[in-house]
């Protein structure tokens, strides 16, 4: 059953299951919901650039050993972490579900350039609160990092979802920073890195989305009855300045955090689907190549779209989508770090 959907009232419960629910009473323990009180407690702190009491209690009661502490890493990682004196600390986590400006259809607003200003800003709202949230996690454990952080993204029409899960870790005998420095590489390959003079510093999105109305030429050459090879030349063009804008972006974010010298473990995601755009009398958009406008259409690539009775023309389109993330690293020094040349990076950022 999906998670939003409502029972009918007409449902009628399984005997069964209420003998089977009667009978795990007594092995399980009985959840309980917040309280309006701490839900609203909770709410306040989040609007406040905060996190949850409950994820408060949880890492301090961990830090204190009244809690065992969970990991990310795996065997070989803790290994190679003790032959660095980087100690495990706590499992921490960040999320965050952002919505996109709509119209009163729910459809996504275009700008001028029909690029999705608003689901853009929104993957980067989502992702930038997810990472501060886990980020506030580390602090209250006093690390100097976070590592193995493996982040989730997904998209639901306009609602866009960051979810991040990592290792908080420090380092024997050096000062925390005011905030911890974040690694989506695995412990293992955080240590290679120190093993040759650079440190991870940050975790780093680039992502674009653009719509491409498209006429007859360019319908045409994907069309069913031309056999010749031919590439769709309009929207390779497109597309390269989409991925140029996400690569942009994406050194753009790289500033907005600790020194990022590099990018490793780049993965990129790309997705092109058929749509159609809506396009209102007298909107402004740029200059396609046979783009015009008249009193009762629209002229986009060689082939005229009236208006209908609305004022509004439906024109075939293309959505291209552009998503890379991935670790930005800083050289700091030649050969294997020490423990000097880490505290002196750590202590610079504050």
């Amino acid at each position: 059953m999906p998670w939003f959907k409502r029972g009918s009232g007409n449902d009628k419960p399984d005997p069964n299951q209420i003998a089977l629910s009667k009978t795990l009473q007594g092995t399980f323990r009985q959840y309980n919901a917040e309280t309006e009180e701490q839900m609203r407690r909770d709410r306040e702190a989040l609007e406040r650039g905060g996190i949850p009491e409950a994820a408060e209690t949880r890492v301090k009661k961990t830090v204190s050993g009244q809690l065992p502490w969970m990991s990310t890493l795996d065997i070989n990682d803790l290994y190679l972490a003790d032959e660095i004196r980087m100690t495990p600390l706590v499992q921490v986590t960040g999320s965050c579900y952002y919505q996109a400006a709509t119209d009163s259809g729910g459809r996504i607003y275009l700008d001028s350039n029909y690029d999705a200003a608003n689901l853009v800003h929104a993957y980067y709202r989502a992702k930038n609160d997810a990472v501060d949230r886990m980020s506030q996690e580390a602090a209250l454990a006093g690390a100097h990092a976070i590592v193995d952080a493996k982040f989730t993204f997904s998209r639901n029409q306009t609602v866009v979802e960051c979810s991040v899960i990592g290792t908080a870790v420090s380092f024997d005998g050096i000062r925390p920073g005011k905030s911890p420095l974040i690694s989506p590489l695995s412990g293992e390959e955080f240590y290679k890195l120190l093993q040759v003079g650079w440190m991870p510093t940050q975790f780093c999105l680039g992502y674009h989305w653009h719509c491409m109305p498209v006429g007859y030429r360019t319908r045409s050459i994907n069309s069913m009855w031309n056999f010749a090879n031919q590439e769709l030349t309009p929207v390779v063009e497109r597309f390269s300045d989409t991925r140029r804008y996400a690569v942009q972006q994406m050194a753009v974010d790289a500033r907005g955090g600790p020194r990022v010298d590099g990018f490793v473990g780049v993965s990129v995601k790309t997705e092109i689907e058929e749509t159609e755009l809506r396009i209102y009398a007298g909107y402004g958009g740029y200059g396609l190549s046979g783009f015009g406008m008249m009193g009762n259409g629209i002229t986009i690539d060689g082939t005229f779209f009236p208006y209908g009775s609305e004022g509004v023309a439906e024109v075939p389109a293309y959505n291209l989508e552009f998503f890379a993330t991935g670790a930005g690293v800083a050289h700091i020094g030649q050969g294997r770090l020490k423990k000097e040349d880490i505290g002196a990076f750590l202590s610079a950022l504050n």
